[in-house]
């Protein structure tokens, strides 16, 4: 149970300035409040109706509540204590998720689900928010283009690899290389590592899980080749051991990650950290990364 403090004036009503008994109710809101009412929350109505003139406003609100229909627990003239306050001088008043709710809807509305939503649409526009503004950020975006362009042009491809999500993000992006992004154009040559589930089966087995990535670039690698790990934690030994391994065999390599860079944080020049710590909004940002780089990359390859 949570409880709602919600203003009256403004909120569930227009704001008459003074004019309290001609106000019009918001009966959209308060039936959206009323389900908050019988889902077991616990309501406060609240005003601050005659604070400055000392005029009783009580008996005329309580008498427009119940007209409008409005379910609530207290009646409060002043400032009440509470988890949620619903107030047309606070932020959150028109930003409040006040669902489009009539009393006859067959939809089944959970406010704990809801939060889920709106929580998961924070993390990542915040997150979006941070890169937007970060210079360092959109040049290192910038470098590995580059470094993606020049590899091509000496006859190098783009070689990606990754677990899980990162797995698919990489193959989502290699993807777009080979086939295309926005517009018609050369297919640019990139692969995925472990797509081969024979030589991930194979060396998994002779070798141990944490070689199969290195094994296999290390077998189809050229010098002139790129390599880009994902990897929101930094640390899965797989792909720490490729990223060694193209260190080792002279490749140009960077790494897409998160906040810390985990262990692979020692190599901080070729990082690109999405400043967050919840794995799918690093996830998210990293296939919106992916999807930049092509777009920069492609526009050098376009068709006439």
């Amino acid at each position: 149970m949570k409880i709602y403090v919600v203003d009256i004036d403004g909120t569930i009503c227009n704001n008459t300035f003074g004019e309290y008994e001609k106000a019009k109710p918001f009966l959209e809101r308060i039936q959206y409040i009323n389900f908050l009412f019988n889902q077991g929350n616990y309501i406060k109505y609240f005003t601050a109706r005659g604070s400055t003139t000392r005029t009783d406003w009580r008996t005329t609100t309580e008498s427009q509540l119940k007209e409008w229909g409005a379910l609530y627990h207290e009646l409060i003239l002043g400032k009440p204590e509470g988890d949620f306050f619903l107030d047309d001088k606070a932020f959150n008043c028109n930003q409040w998720f006040f669902q489009d709710f009539t009393l006859d809807n067959k939809v089944s509305l959970l406010s704990d689900d809801i939060q889920i939503i709106q929580n998961s649409f924070k993390r990542n526009i915040e997150t979006f928010l941070l890169i937007s503004k970060d210079i360092d950020f959109q040049t290192k975006i910038i470098e590995i283009s580059e470094s993606i362009k020049k590899a091509i042009r000496k006859g190098g491809k783009v070689i990606f690899a990754g677990n899980g999500g990162s797995f698919s993000d990489a193959q989502h992006i290699a993807a777009e290389f080979v086939a295309r992004f926005n517009h018609e154009r050369v297919p640019l040559p990139s692969l995925t590592l472990g797509t081969n589930t024979s030589i991930q089966s194979a060396i998994g087995n002779d070798y141990g899980f944490d070689f199969i990535f290195s094994r296999e670039l290390e077998a189809i690698h050229n010098k002139s080749d790129i390599f880009i790990a994902i990897t929101t934690s930094g640390n899965s030994r797989n792909i720490i051991n490729a990223v060694e391994k193209a260190k080792e065999l002279g490749l140009i390599f960077y790494i897409l990650t998160g906040k810390t860079g985990g262990t692979l944080q020692k190599y901080n020049e070729n990082l690109l950290k999405i400043p967050s710590e919840s794995t799918d909004t690093i996830q998210q940002q990293h296939i919106l990364v992916g999807h930049i780089i092509c777009q920069l990359v492609e526009k050098d390859y376009l068709t006439n």
